[in-house]
């Protein structure tokens, strides 16, 4: 297992990542402190079936780190999972600081960051 975490360590950080969002929102949304205006795009992502899909994504990109599973095209379905999350929450981030009429949030650039991570990691891992 520890092989298997020196060569996917980038996707171990991806799954601590996309529990990382799901925890924020847990906890924002928890406590209070973030509430989106009704009918707004974070105010749907911010329900329970995203976060849930959040840890979901987080569990397959886990387990691909720390198992290194070479069948059903694990690695692809991780890929395609990871990168679908991250777009939805990056432009959902977006949609909703262009509403607010801010430029850029500090979510928008983490989850730019991240998914431009992914997709470089895919590119020059292989």
């Amino acid at each position: 297992m520890i092989n298997n975490l020196r060569r996917n360590y980038l996707w171990l950080i991806s799954a601590l990542e996309t529990y990382g969002l799901a925890a924020y929102f847990i906890k924002t949304h928890s406590t209070g402190n973030f509430t989106p205006p009704p009918n707004s795009v974070l105010d749907m992502l911010d329900d329970p079936p995203f976060i849930f899909l959040l840890g979901v994504v987080g569990t397959i990109a886990l387990v691909y780190a720390l198992w290194n599973v070479q069948h059903f095209h694990y690695k692809t379905i991780m890929t395609a999972s990871l990168t679908f999350v991250w777009l939805l929450f990056l432009c959902g981030f977006v949609i909703h600081d262009q509403m607010r009429g801010d430029l850029l949030s500090i979510p928008s650039m983490y989850s730019f960051f991240v998914l431009f991570r992914i997709v470089l990691t895919v590119i020059l891992k292989g």
